[in-house]
């Protein structure tokens, strides 16, 4: 039988032909990046040029890559950041807030309010050219002794690179400058002088005497001579400008409001700024006087406060004192279900070396990029042994401002937030840091804690917390005043001891502060946001609310801008911060 010569032939063609090759599926084309990705690009290389630029910060964030790099502090190197940080601030800008997601806006706010901070210091208020304690953080080498972050010698070699490049660096800001500057700048920055001189010559010297390789042991005090000598002679170059110093200090109203807005992100106007401050002021002054009441219905005010602070421990026993507020607070916070403890860490109670003893209390955490454990120190600071008995008892504080100290500076103040912010997953939201969200932070624990029963009922309690308090109100009220409405420094110094109850020592240092920290009214300014916050987000949630959650919630966006933390709490109706 024969088959059709059709059939045949497709079945030969099956049988014996290649299969017709396939097609190749067309590749995907990638997406196009979204603003998300290209603002996260931006962010990301920006924090590493910053940190590039700024090295003594770097370090001070545990990125020891930069130790021993001193920033360029030429005319033309301030010339060239100012420039860049113009150019990174416009690029950060274009960025649309609306399209990128909520922590990402966080994180945006965090870098325009360094940028513009960073511009106002050296564009508005010229820093270079007008503070000479501008120079001298960089030359601070306590972060090279005070903890064990790498073997002792190569902790050496930063101090090294720092001591030889001290000469061209300080030769820089003679250079720059200006033969009158204001006086309580040029005398503190003596002070200071003259204490970096005594610690590289002392205490440095005294910690690299450990090293075991003699030729780097020589060539470190080698290095450290010449720092010596360069401090010296920008110390000689302060002295000659004292003689030609000025009163002049205050940034003006404009400046002053455009400080607040640059690096805190709160506009407002002076009128409404300074009510705010005189209202919590005298808030704080009648709350006093009732505590104080308690006590004595008839003794005049300033009679009861002193025998109010008469109960002071004894020097012997301060760290005890204090290591055992820092255990019982922070059980408190467990008891009381205030606020998340993210870690078993303590703070060590320790006394302050001697080359940190220019304040009473404070803690000192490791760099939030440390890749090694290492601890944290809430210091205390002794009472000199050489001053006059009665000088030493009135340098103790009061058990009461002792315990609202501890509370400000361990729990749940800087180190709880240390232990919150160093976990989160954005580098620029562990590291670039709002001044009034850390203090605010930490001045808004003392009241939170008091409200929560912190130290009992007792009258004096209450005192201690509200002095505390009092202090910070007159820093606001001064910083407004010094800056904007001519107050001068014994103007300042009245106030403090009026209404801060601050002697007179204390109180010329604090009103020295505000001619060239004008940014101090942050403890109080952000320890009233927060509240503010608060009672809205508590008013937002509802039967929700729990202060623990607060806490958490407040926490959980690093240490950036509170009106930006309050945004993402709130939504993007939040309304003012104040």
């Amino acid at each position: 039988m024969r088959w059709p010569s059709v059939i045949l032939a497709i079945l030969l063609a099956g049988c014996s032909a290649k299969p017709a090759p396939r097609k190749a599926a067309p590749r995907p084309v990638p997406a196009a990046p979204t603003t998300q990705d290209r603002y996260h690009q931006a962010a990301e290389a920006f924090f590493d040029a910053y940190v590039e630029r700024n090295p003594t910060t770097a370090v001070g964030l545990g990125l020891h890559r930069y130790d021993g790099k001193l920033p360029d502090m030429t005319a033309a190197g301030i010339q060239a950041r100012l420039d860049w940080l113009k150019a990174q601030l416009a690029a950060i800008e274009a960025f649309s807030a609306a399209e990128l997601d909520d922590e990402s806006q966080v994180e945006r706010d965090a870098v325009l309010t360094t940028i513009r901070g960073d511009i106002f210091d050296l564009e508005v208020l010229k820093k270079p050219f007008s503070d000479p304690m501008d120079y001298l953080d960089a030359l601070e080498l306590t972060q090279y002794i005070a903890r064990d972050y790498a073997p002792l010698a190569d902790r050496a070699r930063g101090i090294i690179g720092i001591c030889d490049g001290a000469t061209a660096y300080l030769a820089a800001a003679e250079t720059n400058l200006p033969e009158s500057m204001p006086r309580t700048f040029v005398e503190t920055a003596l002070l200071v002088t003259s204490g970096l001189i005594d610690f590289a010559s002392e205490d440095v010297a005294t910690a690299m005497a450990k090293l075991e390789d003699p030729d780097l042991a020589g060539k470190v005090s080698e290095s450290l001579l010449r720092c010596g000598t360069a401090l010296a002679g920008y110390r000689d170059f302060l002295k000659k400008r004292l003689a030609k110093a000025n009163d002049r200090f205050a940034i003006g109203e404009q400046s002053f409001l455009r400080m607040l807005a640059d690096k805190e992100m709160v506009v407002i106007d002076l009128a409404r700024l300074e009510e705010i401050a005189r209202t919590d002021l005298e808030r704080n002054v009648g709350a006093l006087e009732i505590a104080a009441r308690k006590l004595d219905a008839r003794r005049p005010i300033p009679q009861i406060l002193a025998r109010a602070g008469a109960d002071r421990p004894p020097a012997a026993k301060l760290l005890d004192e204090a290591n055992a507020q820092s255990t019982a607070m922070r059980q408190m916070l467990i008891d009381k279900d205030l606020i998340s403890v993210p870690a078993d860490e303590m703070a060590e109670v320790r006394l302050s070396p001697p080359f940190m003893r220019w304040n009473f209390a404070f803690l000192s955490s490791p760099g939030r990029f440390e890749e090694k454990v290492l601890p944290s120190f809430y210091y205390i600071s002794p009472p000199d042994p050489k001053w006059p008995r009665k000088e030493q008892l009135a340098y103790i504080p009061p058990r009461p401002v002792l315990l609202y100290t501890t509370i400000h500076e361990v729990w749940p103040g800087h180190f709880l937030e240390y232990l919150h912010t160093r976990k989160h997953p954005s580098r620029i939201l562990r590291s670039l840091c709002s001044y009034s969200f850390e203090e605010g932070w930490a001045h808004y624990a003392e009241q939170m804690m008091r409200d929560a029963g912190a130290g009992g009922d007792d009258p004096r309690v209450a005192i201690g917390q509200l002095s505390e308090a009092l202090l910070r109100n007159v820093r606001f009220v001064s910083a407004i005043g010094l800056h904007t409405r001519g107050m001068t420094v014994a103007q300042s110094m009245a106030l403090f001891e009026k209404k801060g109850n601050q002697d007179r020592a204390s109180s010329r240092q604090q009103a020295v502060r505000g001619t060239f920290d004008p940014g101090y009214l942050n403890y109080t300014l952000g320890k009233l946001m927060i509240l503010k916050l608060r009672d809205d987000w508590k008013a937002k949630v509802g039967p929700g609310y729990s202060l623990k959650a607060f806490h958490d919630q407040f926490l959980s966006h690093g240490c950036a801008p509170i009106p930006a933390i309050r945004r993402a709490m709130l939504g993007a109706d939040a309304g003012p911060p104040l």
